[in-house]
Order: structure tokens, then sequence, then C-alpha cells
């Protein structure tokens, strides 16, 4: 099969030329900040369903792209929110504008990098992108490093932490209807990534069992360790959280200084129906929280309030924990897939 420079595919929406474009549920779509584009748009897409050229994003030369805001010549950009690109510093380096930016939708020739496909140190990153494939142990006992990632679990009870013997590799969170004090939580005893480096984390997760009273907590997101019992005693922490009894997402942080209380993030989890939920702490001062409910893309949700980390410099692991405090509701979390990105120290 011949390939061409410019492969022919449909998009998902209506977009502007020379967009950056990621695939997702086979169409394209516009790329957020930190993803990995295919390629950018050669021309415009008039409607959904309509074909698109695009450039792929190793071609030689100079590509046209699409700028946010404002730059001077010779700026480094990095990627921006659909499917743009800026001089705000984030983890997605693009590479150097050749022309200066005039704002919003002005359009720009960039020299990009060269293309670092493989993540780790090649361009500095340490990544982790566990799919829970290896052969997990039963509740109640040690993980002794099985699986690609070394991970840890704390269970009181319960039945805990299972393996699901299901396709993709998943991991349960799962409570019985036992009247008591009960935890499930994984996590990394080593805590390897450096909230000063910008870390990005993404998990795609499922309620399969939201339970029946609001004294059942899910929290699924970074921290500066575990707890045996609760959560929001974590010293740092930014996550969403979810109640028992209700599919209502919402998301809080607390860095020792400033707690900022569980806000709604207007989404709410579709019983027995994955969805993916990415944290993103370039600016530990001002971490930006995304979800994609439907395969369509990310979201950024609850902009109007600042999760913030901004007092807590250290380590965090990622971390997915369920609790119940003394009562006998039923749980089941259930997660498909962990990825943690950040820059080395």
């Amino acid at each position: 099969m011949r390939v061409t420079k410019t492969p022919t595919l449909t998009a998902n929406a209506a977009l502007a030329p020379y967009l950056r474009v990621k695939i997702t549920n086979s169409k394209l779509v516009a790329a957020d900040d930190t993803d990995k584009e295919i390629g950018t748009l050669a021309g415009r897409v008039l409607a959904a369903d309509d074909s698109a050229a695009v450039v792929p994003r190793n071609v030689e030369g100079t590509v046209k792209m699409v700028a946010a805001g404002a730059f001077s010549q010779f700026a480094t950009v990095y990627g921006a929110n659909g499917g743009k690109i800026d001089d705000v510093s984030n983890t997605n380096e693009i590479g150097v504008a050749m022309l200066a930016a005039s704002g919003d939708d002005s359009i720009v020739e960039v020299l990009r990098n060269a293309d670092n496909a493989t993540l780790g140190a090649i361009n500095g990153k340490i990544v982790i992108d566990d799919d829970f494939l290896g052969d997990y142990p039963a509740a109640a006992s040690a993980l002794s490093g099985q699986g690609p990632v070394s991970w840890a679990k704390l269970e009181t009870v319960g039945l805990g932490v299972i393996h699901s013997d299901e396709a993709n590799g998943v991991l349960k969170f799962v409570f019985d209807a036992t009247a008591e004090i009960a935890v499930a939580t994984l996590f990394m005893e080593n805590s390897p990534f450096d909230i000063d480096k910008a870390p990005i984390f993404e998990a795609r997760v499922a309620i399969f069992d939201i339970g029946d009273d609001a004294k059942l907590d899910i929290d699924i997101g970074l921290a500066s360790d575990d707890h045996a019992t609760d959560f929001e005693a974590i010293a740092a922490f930014v996550a969403i959280h979810l109640d028992g009894n209700s599919l209502n997402i919402m998301a809080h942080s607390d860095d020792g200084t400033t707690d900022v209380a569980a806000v709604d993030t207007t989404k709410d989890a579709v019983d027995n129906t994955y969805f993916l939920v990415k944290i993103d702490c370039t600016d530990k001062a001002n971490i930006k929280i995304y979800l994609d409910m439907d395969g369509n893309g990310y979201v950024r949700v609850a902009s109007a309030t600042t999760f913030t980390l901004a007092a807590y410099s250290g380590a965090l692991t990622p971390i997915i924990m369920v609790e119940k405090s003394s009562n006998d509701t039923l749980a089941d979390v259930r997660v498909d897939r962990i990825r943690v990105q950040c820059d080395r120290n």
C-alpha cells in the first residue's frame, strides 16, 4: 500500500485549517495542549464526517500552525488547547516559530523539533504507563512488584483491590455489604513525581457500583502519600472525587496552606462506562483538570476554581483511594489504565 505525505482522514466535526489534530474513535479531533498530535490539517473541514488531509508531524521543513495568542518571532512554542500553539511553557514543546504571531487565530510557520515519539530518557521525561495486564494477586496480598510498574496497595477489611479477569487488564476496588470502616487504595511507595517538574496524570476509570450512602468516598489523582482511613487527611493532593450514591464528579486540592473544597465539575459518570481524567500540574499554582466522558477529547472542567499545590514542594504518587466509614454500602470502582509523566530532576 502506498502511503502519501498527506494522508486523508475523516474528521469528527468542522475544523479550521492548520490545527494540530489527533485521532479519537477513528476520527480527527483538535489536539489539546499536551496531546502529541499526529499532524496538522492541510485545509479547512466544513462539517462532521468530511475528509481532511493531514500533514504528518514528522514532515520535513516548516509547517503552518494556528496561534492561541501573541508571541515573538523565534519564540519556542508549545501545544495549546483547541489544536493551537502558544509560547506558554508546558510539557509538549512543538518547535520554533519562524514568524511572530499577532494574536489568537493568527497563522505562523513553525520549525518542529526532532520528533521524540518515545518518552523517557530520550527527551528528559520520566513516565509510567500501566495497563494492569500483570497477574495481580488477590485482595489482602501484597503486589510484590507485579506488572510493569511497582505499585503498593493498602486494604483494611472489605474486599480491597483485586484484579478483574476481563479485557484490557483492569483493577477493581470493591467493598462488600459489611458495616465497617474499609479502605482500598493503590499508590506508589516511592512517590516518584516531583510537583516542581510539571507532572501530568491521566487515568481511564469507571464506576460500576457507586453504593447507597455518602459515607463512601472515591478519589483519583495525585497525592503526597497514602492514608489509612481518610484521603483528605493526606498533606497534599489534587484529585477528582465522588461521594457514594451520586455519580456527580467533583474536584478538590490541598497543599497544606490552601484547602480547595470539592467543587462540582458539572460532569456525571455513567454507570458501568469508562471515562478519562487528566490532571495537569504544569503550573502548580493553577492546576488544570480535564475530563473526557464520551471519547470526543478532553474538556477542561471547573475552570473557575484555582486548584493549587503552590505551597507544596516534594514528591507525589498517583493514587486511587476508595473508603467508607462504618457503613454497609457496596462499591465497585475500576481502573483500566494510569499514565503519569514529568520532567526529570
